[in-house]
């Protein structure tokens, strides 16, 4: 007799099951998507311990009919799709026919649903209809699940922690909103309220209900389309950012998504204004010809493949990149009053509490008011040339920062973050430009290497010599500089030339001329400005001041660092107490 046996179905199920539910956010994530391809508007999902003793999705949608409710336990039942040709079509979340199977495979399932003609009730245990008998006639779907994993023991041992578990549906929920602001989500843990959204169809105001007012504030809105793709949403400025990509959010055609590239280009169009290890808020929705995108390459639908790639992120960079260069990024002293503020779940930087909302009338007036400030043009050049204009120091404190003022605002620079800011850009502009301008050398410099090293440098060696640098091989494994580009500052030609030469060699394969040039700009910048702690006279202080608004992006050095901090007249009023918060409190002065 052969080895190999065709398994049982219930074997089959708890296998797919492994596939689709890990964790019990994925039964979350499957029962709520489900509830929005039925048409709901009103979606709440109630938990006990996190999901790990009750599930329960309550909607408002069209309904199932006795027989679809029967039939949607089966592997691979559902209405979605009908033929191969509807797999180019797809305009669902839901479409493989595999979540209820899986979910009802691996706990104790119980549907209630009612479309308006017939109410069915359904309990299903280990993918098994125990029961059926008319529901409750009550208009929308029910669907609850018990005892998850209850067969399968060695899952449910690896759950996480009732936070952790929380915190990943909450995650979920927060993300799924924001892709359908026209439906209310409610989400309810132990009997207590951690999430509502108001189905208001205005994202603006379903950021606001999520991450609160702060980071509202701190929005910028973008639209933008070429021939496939039309993308429109809302970034951060420099002012708000995370330890972890978690709040960038992605949506294609109304689905949460997770694509590499995608998530890559956004974060490169904050180099150079948003530090490395810091992450941006950002909710994104991308809307193109279902043909464009292949959604079936993951059992979770979580992931994405584009076929017109490049058209997509050539637009996302673009788009991201010219919405911050024109908005205020300035960093405040001071923080917003908020309110509705989630609690932070530090280790996933996730928002995991939400405290009660307030009252409609007063969230719809706190939403027009950001509206209001936001819709005002907060940045153009004829506003930095004013900046620049009125804006004189005042003296250094603690050897770093430079205290600034004009007739309402006080400022803090710190002088090297704003001196690398101005020289990154002079260099960027002197690279870019069509003339080459080089000086001779003194004393040519000489560099020897290693052999590998020697080879890696050599390989690119005509790119340095179009940015103007003479070099010649002088004997074994070594290099001499007979000239350099005049953008070197003077004094600080060894130290630049040789940090040149080490980022070029770090180069393997195909050499790429942009984030060459950008490693070297901010590198060298950062070697020839003002030192920390340094005592520059008041003719520094004013030429540092200068440089930096005459900069495209004035707000960060190349690494991120803010390069000056606004404290208005009013904020420093409220700190010393001077402002007349109330009549009771009012101060004589």
């Amino acid at each position: 007799m052969g080895k190999i046996k065709v398994m049982g179905d219930t074997l089959i199920n708890k296998i797919a099951a492994g596939e689709v539910v890990e964790k019990i956010a994925n039964v979350v994530k499957e029962l709520v998507e489900n509830s929005i391809d039925a048409e709901s508007k009103n979606i709440k999902i109630e938990l006990l311990e996190s999901g790990v003793k009750l599930i329960r999705v309550v909607d408002d949608g069209i309904g199932m009919s006795k027989d679809d409710a029967i039939l949607c336990f089966s592997r691979h039942a559902t209405s979605k799709i009908k033929s191969e040709n509807d797999l180019y079509f797809i305009n669902t979340l839901g479409f493989r026919g595999e979540a209820l199977a899986a979910i009802s495979a691996v706990s104790n399932t119980v549907l209630d649903t009612y479309d308006s003609k017939e109410s069915t009730y359904v309990r299903v245990k280990a993918g098994k209809i125990i029961e059926e008998k008319i529901g409750s006639m009550r208009r929308g779907t029910i669907i609850e699940v018990t005892e998850l994993f209850y067969n399968t023991p060695a899952r449910l041992k690896f759950l996480k922690s009732l936070h952790t578990e929380l915190a990943n549906s909450v995650s979920f929920i927060e993300k799924i909103a924001l892709s359908h602001p026209d439906i209310s989500f409610e989400l309810i843990n132990d009997e207590k309220q951690v999430l509502k959204t108001s189905g208001s169809g205005d994202l603006y105001k379903t950021i606001h209900e999520i991450f609160g007012i702060n980071t509202t504030k701190n929005m910028i809105q973008i639209n933008a389309e070429n021939y496939d793709y039309v993308i429109s949403g809302y970034i951060s400025n420099l002012n708000i950012a995370k330890s972890s990509r978690n709040n960038m959010i992605t949506l294609v055609n109304g689905r949460v998504v997770s694509n590499t590239s995608v998530i890559r280009t956004i974060k490169d169009a904050y180099h150079r204004v948003l530090a490395d290890n810091k992450y941006p808020i950002v909710v994104i929705n991308i809307e193109t010809d279902p043909t464009l995108i292949d959604v079936n390459i993951h059992p979770t639908k979580q992931d994405i493949k584009f076929s017109k790639l490049e058209s997509l992120t050539d637009l996302l960079f673009n788009t991201i990149r010219d919405a911050l260069n024109n908005s205020d990024n300035t960093f405040k002293s001071y923080k917003e009053v908020s309110y509705n503020t989630p609690i932070i779940n530090e280790e996933f930087d996730e928002y995991s509490i939400n405290p009660t909302i307030n009252e409609e009338v007063n969230e719809e007036r706190k939403i027009e008011e950001i509206r209001l400030n936001f819709d005002s043009p907060v940045y153009d050049e004829e506003s930095v040339k004013r900046e620049q204009k009125l804006i004189h120091p005042v003296g250094l404190a603690l050897g770093t920062f430079l205290i600034a003022e004009d007739e309402d605002t006080m400022y803090m620079f710190d002088i090297h973050a704003a001196d690398e800011r101005a020289n990154y850009e002079k260099i960027v502009d002197a690279i870019n430009a069509k003339q080459v301008y080089t000086t001779k050398m003194l004393i040519p410099l000489t560099l020897e290497y290693s052999h590998n090293e020697f080879m890696n440098i050599k390989e690119n060696i005509s790119e340095l010599n179009d940015l103007g640098f003479e070099i010649e091989e002088f004997g074994k494994n070594t290099f001499r500089v007979l000239s350099h580009p005049t953008w070197i500052k003077e004094g600080f030609e060894n130290d630049s030339i040789k940090k040149i030469f080490e980022l070029i060699g770090e180069f393997k394969g195909k050499f790429d001329k942009a984030k060459f040039t950008d490693s070297m700009a901010a590198s060298i910048a950062c070697k020839m400005s003002v030192k920390a702690n340094t005592h520059i006279s008041f003719e520094e202080q004013e030429r540092i001041i200068d440089n930096l608004f005459k900069c495209k992006f004035p707000y960060t050095c190349p690494h991120g660092r803010p390069t000056h901090i606004k404290y208005p007249l009013y904020e420093l009023e409220k700190m010393f107490k001077r402002v007349n918060f109330s009549k009771e409190n009012a101060f004589d002065e």
